[in-house]
């Protein structure tokens, strides 16, 4: 079982590590390291409030030892007036294939609804990421829309299926 928990200054290097892994920028829009100065100042001014920060960065973790950091969640582009935001998730390497970013992704879900109030959230998942596609089905996401040549994979581009999911409560 896992749980969402606010990043703690102990985490910061293992947040470090999934951040500049180029491995997988690929499947993002980053496009420069982060030093670990700017990372320990996110740490230590977040305010873990969507309204404040315009954005949330959560661990995911074992729920018995919150020290084992099996991923990492972002809830951004947060837009105050229309109550919707894109989500995002990375799953540490060897925890990959493990049904954990399913359980990551319901837990987000239930976060986004519950704790921020939402109304609605996206993600953009590049097509050629099988397995992220197949967590966002699993998760009853619609796939409303392909934007073709979206992300730049070396000398390529892939294009991109936007995801969509609204929270009315159940």
């Amino acid at each position: 079982m896992l749980k969402l928990r606010a990043l703690e200054p102990e985490d910061l290097e293992q947040l470090y590590a999934m951040e500049n892994n180029t491995d997988d920028w690929d499947y993002s829009s980053m496009n420069a390291p982060f030093s670990h100065y700017a990372l320990r100042d996110y740490i230590a001014n977040q305010h873990c409030d969507l309204t404040v920060d315009q954005q949330v960065r959560l661990v995911v973790c074992d729920d018995k030892n919150e020290q084992q950091v099996i991923g990492l969640a972002d809830i951004f582009n947060f837009d105050v007036r229309h109550r919707r935001a894109e989500i995002g998730l990375i799953i540490g390497k060897t925890f990959r294939n493990c049904g954990y970013a399913t359980e990551a992704t319901k837990l987000l879900v239930e976060y986004a609804r519950n704790t921020c109030l939402l109304e609605q959230i996206y993600a953009f998942i590049p097509e050629v990421n099988k397995a992220s596609c197949r967590v966002f089905d699993k998760n009853g996401f619609n796939r409303v829309s392909i934007l073709k040549n979206w992300f730049r994979n070396a000398n390529s581009f892939s294009d991109s299926i936007i995801f969509q999911l609204f929270l009315k409560k159940a």
